[in-house]
């Protein structure tokens, strides 16, 4: 994976996770789209915080690989 796209993996990350965190409103309005396909109604409410943590944690990742990739390691 080159180096931009894995900051570009990482920015996205972060702010799905900040989505999940700070607007669950934009979130359960991407989720009436998916509903059919991916996502379910309860589960989202539910562990709304858990995923939000993980694609936070995610996005530190993708952001940490490119940064070393570009720069090399911190």
């Amino acid at each position: 994976m080159s180096p931009w796209l894995t900051i570009t993996v990482g920015l996205f990350f972060f702010l799905l996770g900040l989505g999940y965190l700070y607007k669950p409103s934009v979130i359960e309005r991407i989720n009436a789209i998916l509903r059919e396909t991916l996502l379910n109604d309860a589960y989202i409410a539910l562990e709304r915080r858990k995923w939000g943590v993980f694609f936070l944690l995610l996005s530190l990742l993708f952001l940490y690989l490119g940064y070393a990739s570009l720069y090399g390691p911190v």
